[in-house]
């Protein structure tokens, strides 16, 4: 299964590495992109297995531990697309 990177899912996981690189160091950053790349990857087999978004219609919602985010995606039988990568503080319209 592939996975497939939206524009704004990358510029979301750019401004993420950008603040812990210069708040916290290269390694801090190249930590935390391993953290969230590796439980993308992870839901290759089963992408159905965490939730459905109860924010965006059709999206899933995937909350990386050990870190304040939360990935948006949408899975079908060819691809996991990763919408977007947001801060668990964000406050969402209602």
């Amino acid at each position: 299964m592939r996975i497939v990177w939206a524009a704004e899912a990358l510029a979301d996981l750019e401004a993420i590495l950008a603040y812990y690189h210069q708040e916290a160091g290269p390694r801090t950053a190249e930590a935390v992109e391993k953290r969230i790349v590796s439980e993308i990857v992870s839901l290759r087999p089963f992408p159905e297995r965490i939730r459905v978004s109860a924010r965006i219609p059709g999206a899933r919602e995937l909350v990386v531990s050990k870190l304040p985010y939360i990935v948006f995606l949408q899975a079908t039988p060819e691809k996991i697309v990763v919408l977007n990568i947001v801060h668990t503080a964000r406050k969402f319209p209602t």
